[in-house]
This record gives C-alpha cells, structure tokens and sequence, in this order.
C-alpha cells in the first residue's frame, strides 16, 4: 500500500509538469505586485450583477450590490483542522466547478480547468514541506472565488492559482454575482501587507493587461523553462 501511495504521488505531480509544460493554454507571465505602495479599501471590489441595458438591447450594464459584501477565509493546510474543513467545505465546490457543462467563453473554461487543479494541487502538496494556504471568498455564504498559495518561510507568497466560480465568468452571464476574483486577491494583498510581507507572485494565464492595470509588474521568463531553449 506504501508502494502504492507513492507511485499515485510520483505519477501526480509529472501530471501537473506534463499539464503545464506541453499545453500552450496554460502559458502564462509571472507577475509580482510590490505591497509597500498597495492602496486599499475595502470597497474596491464590490459585488455586482449584469443587467442587460433595457434601452439598448444587446448591451450590458454593471449593476452593483450595495447592501451585501464578499467575505474570505484562509484555510492552512498544515492543520488538520483547516485541512479537514477544505476537505468538507470547499473541495465539494472544486469538483462542481470542474463538472461544469455548457460554458461559455475562454475564461470560463479556464477556471473550470484550473478549479481541478487546485485539487490536483492540494492533494500533492500534503507531502510537501512548504506551506500552503487555500483562500475563498464568499457571497451571501457560498463560494465563488478560491486561490491555492504557497508560503515558502523567507520568500514572497507565490499565488499558484486563482479561479473563480466559472459560471459567473460565462459570456452574458447575467444573473450570479461577479467580482468575486478580484476582491479576492485585494483581501489577500491587504492581509500579506498587514503581515510585513514585502510582495507577492502569481503566474497570469490569460489577462496580463488586467494585472498590469492595478500595480502588478511583469518577470521576464527565465531561459530554458520547462526544458525549452527559452
């Protein structure tokens, strides 16, 4: 059974290589965003809903909701406790998003890719030494936004991946709550930033003008990535 186990974790993780390394739709740009000079509020990323402009059909309008607001929660995966709460609370959510049929639009089939990885993530950094966190926000107590990080003691938080719930990223999808990625990641700079933590990384796959737009900067791409030539 020992065997086994650490045949399925050898097997998991040149999985993530081969996923990463040979598929040009997770090619991405490493980003950091420095958290001295990172300005914010708390009402930065509100809640909101599209509505389709009565007066223009064909065309939507942001409609925001400003009785309610996204709460998060941070889930250390070194605890049993926490560990045992993701496994109840929000691994259930993952396996639905990645179920997800008929969605339509690019972003929303990433997010429904990369809500398995994060699964895929987890269930291969239990056996890793570095600590890892899970982080969720949530709209009137269900969860729309998850991001899997890794906490090396001495190094910039790496957010390793960022989804939201991919309905909500649906081209035309107007009746479930947006926002819920960006408020997400302001909540996380904040809280490193209260920390003492001077930055953090995340690896942009497919809007690097969206992080470029709120103080993010891009690293250039060391030669030779993923046995490449550069």
């Amino acid at each position: 059974m020992k065997f086994r186990n650490i045949f399925f974790g050898f097997l998991r993780t040149w999985l993530l290589i081969a996923i990463f390394c040979s598929s040009s739709l997770y090619a991405g740009t490493d980003m950091i965003l420095i958290l001295r000079d990172y300005q914010y509020t708390a009402a930065d990323y509100p809640p909101y809903f599209l509505r389709e402009d009565p007066l223009n059909p064909g065309n939507f309008i942001k409609v925001l909701d400003n009785q309610n607001t996204f709460q998060f929660k941070t889930y250390n995966l070194s605890s049993e406790v926490d560990l045992a709460l993701y496994e109840a609370e929000v691994e259930p959510v993952l396996s639905e998003w990645s179920g997800q049929i008929g969605l339509l639009g690019s972003n929303a089939e990433l997010s429904k890719q990369f809500s398995g990885l994060i699964k895929m993530y987890t269930d291969n950094g239990l056996h890793e030494a570095t600590p890892k966190e899970i982080n969720v926000a949530t709209y009137k107590g269900k969860i729309e936004a998850v991001s899997y990080v890794g906490r090396a003691e001495g190094r910039a938080p790496k957010i390793d991946l960022l989804v939201a719930n991919p309905r909500t990223l649906s081209d035309n999808q107007t009746v479930l709550p947006k926002g819920a990625g960006s408020s997400l990641l302001n909540d996380m700079a904040h809280r490193y930033k209260e920390e003492g933590v001077e930055e953090i990384q995340l690896r942009s796959v497919s809007n690097d003008e969206y992080y470029l737009n709120r103080g993010w900067r891009a690293v250039p791409e060391p030669e030779g990535a993923c046995g490449g030539d550069g």
